[in-house]
């Protein structure tokens, strides 16, 4: 009887811990289809910035969504993270500042400034875009081969870097 006694606390626990990381690892296979309908729809961003994200990622969920109260040195109050981890900072009216694909990844350049994008065509053909930053004083772009490229304001080519 007391073997039992003993037996019977190690299987409760035993069990337990197995059915907490069971349920751990249908969270996380399921994380995905969690994401966009509970945290896509639920997101303190702008309809601009969502309407942004459809757009131009349609087919990519929003993992995190970060909201700031004040704007960080770039002006950023919302910093989103999608689940193929392009980074997207918004301003405060949801216009985007700054988008960053992971390294080696090219980002969609449809949403470029029309200048940038025939640029692009003419004298980078092939070639993709890693990140895009749009300031006060214009566009810096990062291109998959490391090559920096800077736009004024109205998209007009200044000069590369490598």
């Amino acid at each position: 009887m007391w073997k039992l006694l003993l037996v019977l606390p190690t299987c409760l626990i035993f069990c337990a811990c197995s059915n907490a990381a069971q349920n751990d690892r249908n969270y996380s296979a399921g994380k995905d289809s969690q994401v966009k309908s509970e945290v896509f729809e639920n997101t303190p961003l702008p309809d601009s910035a969502l309407v942004f994200i459809k757009k131009y990622f349609p087919n990519v969920q929003i993992l995190e969504v970060k909201a700031k109260k004040s704007p960080t040195a770039t002006g950023t109050f919302h910093e989103v993270i999608l689940a193929d981890y392009t980074e997207i900072d918004f301003g405060k009216l949801g216009n985007w500042i700054e988008v960053q694909a992971p390294d080696g990844i090219a980002l969609p350049s449809s949403f470029f400034p029309l200048s940038i994008q025939s640029y692009l065509r003419e004298n980078y053909n092939g070639i993709g875009v890693e990140s895009i930053d749009k300031s006060d004083s214009g566009y810096k772009l990062e291109l998959t081969n490391d090559n920096k490229l800077y736009f004024d304001t109205k998209g007009q080519f200044l000069r590369r870097k490598k």
